[in-house]
């Protein structure tokens, strides 16, 4: 019953986090316990965090059988050339990024600005230099890679605030806190329900926008396109809204790379868009694609991206 209401309170029009002082009873004191876990975290050293995540994120991700099923199908569909060992390797990858993601959500939050740039690296970070240089709006075309939020926020340190649509959390305090955390160096977040024209108002004002292709809303709003392998519902609409906020589109990719120690922004140069509704999709897909294809653990693969077919099969349902 508590869900539903929050549910209900995240989902209307006007929706804005604030704090409430209900957020100090009992019930949410688990929350709160995770935060300070997550704030001591945020002063462990990267590498011992990482490996702890490492051997987490296996075991997340063989008890997690819903989100497997789903990454698998996905996996499937888009790569049917892989063996099934291969698949079940780049899930397991997979979950041990988010894993390595989520454990440093407290350093994101809290730590300084020089350290978050430290930990960080931009490739092609001279297309937004060069845009900005031009005194042109700029809309980030961004892909669900695990480390988005991470990314995001890192780009507000170097003086580049965004603004974002996001859908509320079905908790208010961890709705709240989070919103916080991605507006720390400054930003604009917008409710989803809220609609797009708050944030194509923002972007006109000056500030990026961070917007996220990839999620399937159903036949009416997209179009069927080419996507990996397979075929996906994807909205047509980015051409529209760069010319209605009067902005380029530049394509990132967010990864965090163990390895290295680094939030890993990759750029492309500004998109091409055509005015074919089609054309325009399948620009996004393939931009998705360029990013996705070599480091296919940093891909959100637990999204139902596949869900609308043209036949109206549930290629998810086990």
């Amino acid at each position: 019953m508590e869900g539903q209401q929050n549910l209900r309170l995240t989902a209307r029009v006007g929706y804005e986090p604030h704090f409430s002082w209900s957020y100090l009873l009992p019930k949410y004191w688990g929350v709160w316990l995770g935060i300070l876990a997550l704030l001591i975290l945020a002063f462990v050293p990267f590498r011992l965090r990482d490996k702890l995540a490492a051997k987490l994120g296996v075991m997340i991700g063989r008890k997690a059988k819903t989100q497997r099923h789903k990454a698998r199908v996905n996996l499937q569909y888009c790569f049917p050339q892989w063996r099934d060992e291969q698949r079940e390797k780049v899930i397991d990858e997979m979950f041990v990024t988010v894993t390595q993601v989520m454990l440093g959500i407290g350093e994101i939050a809290v730590r300084s600005r020089h350290h978050l740039q430290q930990r960080s690296e931009f490739i092609g970070i001279e297309h937004i230099k060069q845009a900005k240089a031009q005194g042109k709006n700029i809309i980030l075309m961004v892909p669900h890679g695990w480390a988005i939020d991470a990314s995001g926020i890192i780009l507000h340190t170097h003086g580049m605030p965004m603004t974002s649509m996001y859908n509320p959390h079905r908790n208010p305090l961890v709705d709240w806190l989070w919103t916080l955390t991605r507006q720390r160096f400054g930003g604009k977040m917008h409710a989803r329900q809220n609609g797009i024209k708050p944030f194509l108002a923002t972007v006109k004002k000056g500030e990026m926008g961070y917007y996220l292709p990839d999620e399937d809303y159903g036949a009416e709003a997209s179009e069927f396109v080419d996507f990996f392998a397979t075929y996906k519902a994807t909205l047509p609409g980015l051409n529209k809204m760069a010319k209605l906020a009067k902005a380029v589109v530049i394509p990132m990719f967010p990864r965090y790379n163990a390895s290295r120690g680094k939030y890993e922004m990759e750029i492309h140069p500004p998109m091409n868009l055509s005015d074919d509704p089609v054309q325009s999709a399948r620009a996004m897909n393939e931009e998705i694609e360029s990013f996705v294809t070599p480091t296919p653990e940093q891909y959100v693969w637990i999204l139902k991206l596949l869900k609308t077919r043209k036949d109206g099969q549930d290629i998810y349902q086990q």
